[in-house]
């Protein structure tokens, strides 16, 4: 994280360098009387939006549109001025009348600095939902770095990336945007517990959630290991008139065929195939991604799949195994019963050994995320491997 934001920082020192009127407030509407803001610099030929502890560019495609990265979205600007007005569209999702699914926002500018939030720091177990179970689905983390709360969310499958915000008076507001997540995060806290919480998913979904005091979650990793038939050992994909063939994953004795169970609109597969990317060695891995895609058109889908693979800078070979379902991932393999989450990693031995790891906890999550990172170059390995738990 330390090199994006380096990064974002020779970007800026090569322009010249921003006054405080290039700094505005991007504000997302998601309801009525509710906005998930962000700080956002903008430049001649592409904004930078504030997100936790990472900095997401946009670029500018015309006077009227700017790229979202990764996953193929924009903002489209519809009034110019002090105020842009304007919506960021979601080219990977669409709405129930057939439409691209949008989010009107706002730009102001934004010349006063802002007020430092209290400070917070600690592990909370989250119920959501009106009904919540005896044990928390997921945890919260939060601390406070440079007079803002940053977190995250962390679930058994993956994480809710980059949250940040403010705390004061006892309310939290906590926010992200990536480019695919939009959420929100409110609450009260009274007696070190957060109630009345409110959890907003862009525009169009919205659940009340509670958090307790936890212990935090151990930091392991535990794969699930299963012994598959050798003549199993193979993938189902489509081609680009959609009809179904299959890729071997069968790797010789000395190394480990790894397979990545993916789709281009998910940020947890992002952050995963960036682990994978600077993990793998050509000389010892057979390295294979299948993307499960939200199109059903075959052009579609493999021309999304061929954006994402540049845009990602992925080396290796990327197939559509068809639409986004994980039941329908789990048909494309033979020897696998089930897919539990997307991203879910395959290691897959000569011998019929697969290690299927199932879920990612990315960057945002600090230990949990080491503890990812030394799994992985466990399972890389083509003679010693962990055992599962």
């Amino acid at each position: 994280m330390k090199n994006t934001l380096y990064l974002s920082f020779l970007l800026m020192a090569c322009q010249t360098a921003p006054s405080i009127e290039d700094r505005g407030l991007l504000s997302f509407e998601l309801n009525d009387s509710t906005t998930a803001d962000f700080f956002v610099t903008q430049f001649p030929d592409y904004w930078e939006i504030e997100n936790g502890e990472e900095v997401l560019k946009i670029a500018k495609i015309n006077d009227d549109e700017w790229k979202v990265p990764v996953f193929n979205g924009s903002f489209n600007v519809e009034t110019k001025g002090p105020r842009l007005t304007g919506f960021w569209v979601d080219s990977l999702r669409k709405t129930a009348d057939d439409q691209y699914y949008r989010v009107p926002f706002t730009v102001t500018k934004d010349s006063e600095q802002p007020q430092p939030s209290q400070s917070i720091q600690g592990t909370w177990g989250v119920w959501f939902g009106s009904n919540p179970s005896e044990s928390a689905t997921a945890q919260m983390d939060l601390w406070t770095n440079e007079e803002r709360v940053q977190g995250t969310i962390r679930t058994p499958t993956g994480d809710y990336r980059f949250l940040s915000g403010d705390y004061r008076g006892g309310k939290l507001k906590l926010q992200t945007f990536d480019g695919a997540h939009l959420f929100l995060v409110e609450a009260d806290f009274v007696d070190s517990t957060w109630t009345n919480g409110v959890f907003l998913s862009g525009n169009h979904y919205q659940t009340p959630w509670i958090g307790k005091p936890a212990r935090p979650w151990e930091a392991t990793v535990s794969p699930e290991k299963i012994k598959a038939p050798i003549d199993s050992l193979y993938v189902r994909y489509l081609d680009e008139q959609g009809v179904t063939k299959t890729h071997s994953l069968q790797p010789d004795s000395n190394r480990v065929f790894v397979v990545d169970i993916l789709g281009t609109w998910c940020p947890n597969c992002m952050d995963e195939i960036r682990l994978l990317q600077s993990s793998i060695n050509q000389e010892e891995h057979d390295v294979l991604s299948v993307a499960f895609e939200r199109p059903a058109e075959p052009n579609k889908a493999l021309l999304r799949i061929e954006h994402y693979k540049a845009e990602m800078n992925i080396k290796w070979p990327v197939i559509w195994g068809g639409k986004a379902d994980k039941q329908h991932a789990a048909d494309a393999f033979p020897f696998l019963e089930k897919v539990i989450s997307f991203p879910t990693t395959l290691f897959i031995h000569h011998d019929g050994t697969v290690y299927v790891h199932s879920g990612f906890n990315g960057p945002a999550t600090g230990h949990h995320h080491q503890a990812e990172q030394a799994v992985f170059a466990s399972l890389l390995r083509s003679t010693t491997f962990p055992e599962s738990r």
